[in-house]
Formats: structure tokens, C-alpha cells, sequence
């Protein structure tokens, strides 16, 4: 399967026994859009996508908009519509976007777990960002936190303020404790980005100084994202604050914690003693990034418990 992983994913397929399983869930990669997708892409107001700066660090924002928004414009080839998108436009992402093509993506509804990775190289203008396509697949619903989306009936102008800094402060590690979800980009040698969702009980994150200790708990057997981090180590992340419409991004360097196998490290992890490790160099916090907000509903089935034994 070399043509479908490259050597950090196999690696850590390796480490973790799970090269058959992997092999197996290899087959759902694709350089196309399946047909039973195109209304699920289409139908979408979010998309979190991840981009790298000019000094290769990766960043992850969250695009919002009208429905419609995003468009399947051939089975290799999806468009965003910026004239449809509500959220701000002051978004690292767009910088980042012009000087780099690379460009990795997650369309994710949380009302209904369902989610969808598209990975490519993106350009953009004025009116639209095209993406052609090099992978694309499902991924299953676990850990996802089931949230309902409010869309207001009318969009006023985003009052946005931007914010950015190093350390990170009392605040920031707050918000960070209290979080059950985030969303991880991460890129292979060859600058191939990803983006993917990581899901939790409030309190699954673990912070020391600028260092996140954030458990991993059982996949697709895949490791897209670990492979990534075994190969490069740089990683980015982001926060939403799903009520008040705010941003919290983070880029940094990550490793992976393998064979923890304490009884209270089986139970955060969900018995597979692994963690990634995750420190912040620099922090952006964007107040009123987007105007929609989300109705909490219910935790995931599948989060391990944080307690300790």
C-alpha cells in the first residue's frame, strides 16, 4: 500500500499493529467525490480547513456560510463560494492560501455525525477557492459531540477583533480544559495537508506550560494524522467556542506518547496507552469570527471517561 500511505502512517500502522486493519480501510480513499457525497458537500455551512504559513507552520480555521456555500463542481474539483461566506475573511487561512496552495479540509455536521475529509491544492480569487482533489474518504462518527446549528435570520456585519500572542495565558488554558472538541491539521514530507476532528469529555486535554497531552483514542487504524506528525512533527489547532462564535487557533510541533499502559492511562486513552503531545509557539484568538452558533445536545456514545481509577 505504499502508493496509498507514506512511510510515517506506515510506521505507525507498524508500531500500533494495525497494518491489516489499515490495509483494509484503505480501500474507501479516493481522488474523487463519491456520487451519495455531492448533496452532503453541497448542503454544508461549515468547513475547517487547514493551510500552511510562510514559515511552514500549519494553521487550521473554520469557514462558515450560506448553504451552498461550498459546491461539488466535478467528482475531483469542489469550490467555495467567498460571496457566500459569513465568517471573517481576516482569517490567516486566505493569507496563507495565496502563497500556498497546499490546502486540507473536513466537512463535518455535528447534528448528525457525519463527516467527510477532502485534501488537495486549492487557488483562489476574489469570488471563489477551487480545490482539486487528491484524496478523499469518510470517516466514522465517534467522539463527534452531537450540536445542533443556529443560523440567525440576519447576518449583521462581523465586529471581529483579532488577537495574537505566545504563552499560553490563564485564559486560554481555561478555555482549552473546558473544551470537547477540537480540530488538528498536520502535513506529510511532501507538505500533504490533512485536517481532522479529535472529540472528548470536558477535561480529556491535559496542559503543562504551553504543552497539550491530549489522549488517543481508537481510529480507522489509518493514522493520517499521527503518520503525519511521526514524519514532520508540525501541527495546528483549532478551538471554536460553538455559543459566542469565537476562535482560538493554535500552531506548534507535536510527537506521540506511545505505550502508556497505567490503569488510569487505559482509561483516558480508551485502552490504547497512546497521547499526542502538543506545544504552542505562537496562539491567534479571533472574537466574533462568525455569527453562527450551536445548540449542545449530547456527548458522544464513544468518549473513554477522564476520571481517574
Amino acid at each position: 500500500m505504499s502508493d496509498i500511505f507514506h512511510q510515517g502512517e506506515l510506521e505507525v500502522q507498524q508500531k500500533t499493529g494495525e497494518v491489516l486493519t489499515a490495509t483494509s480501510n484503505s480501500r474507501i480513499i479516493s481522488d474523487t467525490i463519491p456520487n451519495r457525497v455531492d448533496s452532503f458537500i453541497d448542503d454544508q455551512t461549515m468547513a475547517i480547513v487547514s493551510s500552511i504559513d510562510d514559515t511552514n507552520n500549519i494553521w487550521v480555521s473554520v469557514l462558515s456560510g450560506k448553504t451552498g456555500f461550498t459546491t461539488v463542481l466535478h467528482p475531483n474539483v469542489i469550490s467555495f463560494d467567498r460571496t457566500k461566506i459569513l465568517s471573517t475573511q481576516s482569517d490567516i487561512f486566505y493569507k496563507n492560501i495565496k502563497e500556498k496552495k497546499e490546502f486540507g479540509s473536513l466537512f463535518i455536521e455535528l447534528s448528525t455525525r457525519r463527516r467527510f475529509r477532502i485534501n488537495g491544492t486549492a487557488k483562489i480569487d476574489k469570488k471563489t477557492i477551487e480545490v482539486l482533489i487528491q484524496e478523499s474518504y469518510a470517516n466514522c462518527p465517534k467522539y463527534i459531540q452531537q450540536r445542533v446549528l443556529n443560523l440567525p435570520n440576519h447576518f449583521e456585519p462581523l465586529n471581529t477583533a483579532i488577537r495574537k500572542g505566545i504563552t499560553l495565558n490563564p485564559s486560554i488554558k481555561d478555555w482549552i480544559k473546558q473544551a470537547d472538541t477540537f480540530f488538528i491539521g498536520s502535513k506529510s514530507n511532501d507538505n500533504k495537508l490533512d485536517a481532522s476532528h479529535r472529540g472528548g469529555n470536558k477535561g480529556f486535554i491535559e496542559i503543562t506550560a504551553n504543552t497539550l497531552k491530549i489522549p488517543d483514542y481508537k481510529g480507522n487504524s489509518m493514522y493520517n494524522t499521527l503518520g503525519n506528525i511521526h514524519q514532520t512533527s508540525k501541527a495546528g489547532i483549532l478551538f471554536i467556542d460553538f455559543e459566542k462564535g469565537n476562535t482560538l487557533q493554535l500552531t506548534g510541533t507535536s510527537s506521540i506518547l506511545f505505550d502508556q499502559n497505567s490503569n488510569n492511562d487505559s482509561l483516558k486513552t480508551g485502552g490504547t496507552g497512546r497521547y499526542l503531545l502538543f506545544t504552542a509557539k505562537e496562539w491567534i484568538i479571533t472574537k466574533n469570527h462568525h455569527q453562527i452558533n450551536w445548540k449542545f445536545l449530547s456527548n458522544s456514545p464513544f468518549n473513554p471517561s477522564n476520571e481517574k481509577s
